[in-house]
């Protein structure tokens, strides 16, 4: 099943300008900050319900955006293109220098007609691998998967993320939808996903020398993709763990494990929660070639499970040499 990793990236931003750096480190900066100025906004309304009252100014201050951003409807996916194609949006991947690599083109992908899993490692605290392959993808010609990537090729995500104030609207805009089986299986028979397997469990994992992705007990994407006549196709996103760090343990991390979100603390560039100016590279291997079977048994989901596990670590030894943080590292799959 291995095969032999690309000589050059498929898409790729080396060169800019210091001015678009800085623009896309403020760009991304956004959707990092977010994760922290919505539950602390959320917990100063709160707090201000009980300190001043619920006809203070104050309390209607810190309350009207909240409610204005949950009585909006779920843009995200219809927006998308207008936020993605925007000037600063458009100069994130130039600040990480990001890459990518596709042994499986987003023509060859879109010409079998077939839907497809997207199995994406690790999560991190935040994706800014999976932010940039949305933005390359929403401004490449060919349009990734789509014309309009988010609502092609949304990404699966905790159903909080649907819900929660503010963090809504800003995430919304890759066309999240909840990560339960049956939302997931409606979407198959329509299209694809992208589904981060491991979840907010592998940040807790991962170290300088190893990467970890938890994935040995999560085959319920296998035996949903065979029953419904899709593929598989594994993408490994180097840099997700090293753009942030966080605080592995007590209760703000076991709390993040059980939602699925990032609610423990984090930084990264100047000890604030926004991201390292590091390298960024996506790779994107082959589907596995998985048959249609409407009532796989525990045989065959173990079996193609095995060759998706296989696959993502050949897959991980061929490009992480690609990016500087990764080529002495080694990949754990519990």
């Amino acid at each position: 099943m291995s095969s032999k990793a690309l000589d050059q990236p498929t898409r790729s931003f080396p060169v800019s300008t210091s001015a678009e750096r800085a623009a896309g480190f403020l760009a991304a900066s956004v959707f990092s900050l977010v994760y922290v100025v919505a539950p602390v906004w959320l917990l100063a309304a709160l707090v201000s319900v009980f300190a001043s009252g619920l006809t203070s100014l104050s309390t209607l201050l810190l309350w009207a955006p909240l409610l204005v951003s949950a009585l909006l409807p779920d843009t995200g996916g219809s927006i998308s293109p207008i936020v993605l194609c925007s000037w600063p949006v458009r100069q994130i991947p130039k600040y990480f220098r990001y890459e990518e690599f596709h042994e499986a083109t987003d023509r060859e992908l879109r010409a079998t007609g077939k839907s497809y899993v997207v199995g994406a490692h690790p999560h991190g605290v935040f994706s800014f691998v999976g932010v940039c392959a949305a933005i390359a993808s929403m401004n490449d010609a060919e349009g990734g998967f789509g014309p309009r990537l988010a609502q092609h090729v949304p990404t699966a995500a905790a159903s909080v993320l649907k819900v929660f104030p503010l963090l809504k609207d800003v995430l919304g805009v890759f066309g999240v939808i909840p990560a339960d089986g049956k939302t997931l299986a409606r979407r198959l028979q329509k299209g694809s996903f992208v589904l981060y397997i491991g979840g907010m469990a592998e940040l807790f994992r991962s170290s300088p020398r190893r990467e970890t992705v938890f994935l040995q007990g999560r085959k319920g994407f296998i035996k949903l993709a065979l029953k419904s006549g899709a593929d598989v196709v594994p993408v490994y996103l180097f840099g997700n763990t090293t753009v942030l760090k966080a605080l592995t343990w007590g209760p703000l991390a076991d709390l993040s494990r059980k939602l699925g979100v990032s609610v423990t603390l984090f930084w990264g560039r100047f000890a604030l929660p926004v991201p390292k100016e590091v390298r960024l590279t996506y790779a994107r291997g082959r589907p596995l070639g998985l048959p249609h079977i409407a009532e796989p048994s525990q045989a065959d989901i173990d079996h193609w499970h095995a060759k998706y596990c296989e696959a993502l670590l050949q897959l991980f030894d061929r490009y992480k040499g690609t990016n500087p943080d990764y080529k002495h590292k080694t990949l754990a799959i519990e």
